[in-house]
């Protein structure tokens, strides 16, 4: 073996022994100062986490306290139940005052009703009292004497019934119509012949005046004329024929008294 062989084994061995001095050589180790810094800082961080800590724990605890209901006071507690009370007499007083007004709205309507329904019933019974006015019936002339009565006499029939009046008496019309014949007619001298209501004639002769035209309309004892002593009469008397449904004649006196007015 050579010098060289052996020098370079030996400087392989040095070499491959001394690399860590040279690595610890190459790590900066800390110095006091260094390691004291390093405890400050994490000391400082601490403490502030501490007091981070504090101030958050602090902070929840007041926000928790703010979220929790006060204490009871007695004196709150009352006043708090006074005002619910008074909203709950509030609320009835409304209710009250709402169910007064609807009864008042019915009653006003319910007046109203009755205000209308009188109305109507003084109206049904306005037009009830024209229409039985209207179709009423009534004598001639008030308080007559029969001297003659229907029947045959002297071999002829005479048709009617005679009350004796003095001329001049207004002969009023029995009932609503209208005049059918006014005027002159052989034996009943002046003579009157209303269609009534019901189609019921009644002739009045013997007249001294007449005081209508043909197609005029008559209602219960209008006047129609005056009684006289004019055609075939005896005497002054009002001949009173009655033709119903303008037919032959027939007894005055049973009509009369199926009217209701007899003399």
């Amino acid at each position: 073996m050579s010098y060289h062989s052996h020098e370079a084994r030996h400087r392989a061995r040095h070499q491959a022994t001394s690399k860590p001095h040279r690595l610890l050589a190459g790590l900066a180790l800390p110095t006091a100062a260094t390691v004291a810094l390093m405890f400050a800082a994490a000391g400082a961080a601490a403490a502030t986490s501490s007091k981070t800590q504090s101030t958050t724990f602090m902070q929840n605890a007041e926000a928790m306290t703010s979220l929790q209901p006060a204490a009871a006071d007695p004196a709150a507690k009352r006043a708090r139940h006074l005002k619910e009370i008074e909203r709950a007499q509030a609320v009835t007083r409304a209710s009250e005052l709402k169910a007064a007004e609807a009864n008042l709205a019915v009653v006003r309507a319910a007046a109203v009703a009755r205000g209308v329904e009188r109305k109507k019933l003084a109206a049904r019974a306005v037009v009830a009292k024209r229409a039985a006015l209207v179709h009423s019936w009534r004598l001639p002339i008030t308080h007559p004497v029969v001297t003659s009565g229907f029947g045959y006499r002297w071999g002829a029939l005479h048709a009617g019934e005679d009350f004796a009046v003095s001329i001049g008496t207004p002969l009023a019309s029995m009932s609503t119509g209208t005049v059918v014949y006014a005027g002159a007619m052989s034996g009943y001298g002046n003579m009157v012949d209303v269609r009534y209501w019901d189609g019921t004639v009644s002739r009045f002769g013997h007249m001294s005046k007449v005081s209508v035209n043909v197609g005029q309309a008559v209602t219960p004892g209008q006047v129609v004329g005056l009684s006289g002593n004019t055609g075939h009469s005896t005497g002054p008397h009002l001949h009173l024929e009655i033709h119903p449904n303008g037919g032959q004649a027939i007894d005055p006196l049973p009509w009369l008294a199926r009217h209701h007015i007899s003399p």
